[in-house]
């Protein structure tokens, strides 16, 4: 099933720009599989490195960018803090946040720390980043498509994604920009 998930990564790509903020459309994720099954380690913003699994027990916000991008992934970042806020309204503490980098060459936690400060991150939110096997891998899981670039730069979904506490996604919601309402109203159904 590995090679399976991994191999929808590199389905054909339709060709556009990242810089005019359209994106590969993700494919379907399976239903019912955790992403807490896979084994790989990520780093975090502190230096931490943790397993997949060690996320389990928190419904979780995820979304696949890379920290380098001033076009559409500050767009993705706007769009998951305006549903995580309405979420926090709702349900104060309960969901936890996660960004994963699709740049396994130039992120470090550094470069994570960073783009916390500068985005104004809540403190308790988490970004990860971890070696290209494991990127393929977790994007594979979630159905995410991308493609690195000649410079350094990634064409990829822009998805937000609703894990159960079990790390099965429930609701995703694709494109920039798009209306929030239904993605937090299958999220509230959820909590």
């Amino acid at each position: 099933m590995k090679n399976i998930l991994i191999g929808l990564v590199f389905w054909p790509a339709v060709a556009f720009s990242h810089g005019a903020h359209e994106d590969l459309k993700s494919v379907p994720a399976p239903s019912g599989a955790s992403l807490y099954q896979f084994e790989s380690s990520w780093t975090d913003q502190n230096g931490r490195t943790v397993k997949l699994a060690q996320l389990q027990g928190q419904p979780r916000l995820v979304v696949m960018l890379f920290t380098k991008c001033e076009t559409a992934c500050p767009l993705l970042v706007q769009d998951i803090k305006e549903i995580a806020k309405e979420i926090e309204a709702y349900r104060p503490g309960v969901v936890g946040v996660s960004l994963f980098s699709l740049d396994s060459n130039r992120e470090t936690p550094e470069s994570l720390a960073t783009f916390a400060k500068k985005r104004k991150l809540p403190a308790n939110w988490v970004l990860f980043r971890s070696n290209a096997n494991c990127v393929a891998e977790l994007a594979a899981a979630l159905g995410v498509r991308y493609k690195r670039l000649d410079n350094g730069d990634f064409i990829h979904s822009n998805t937000i994604y609703f894990l159960n506490s079990k790390g099965e996604i429930v609701s995703q919601k694709d494109g920039l920009k798009t209306p929030n309402d239904q993605f937090i109203k299958a999220v509230k159904k959820q909590l």
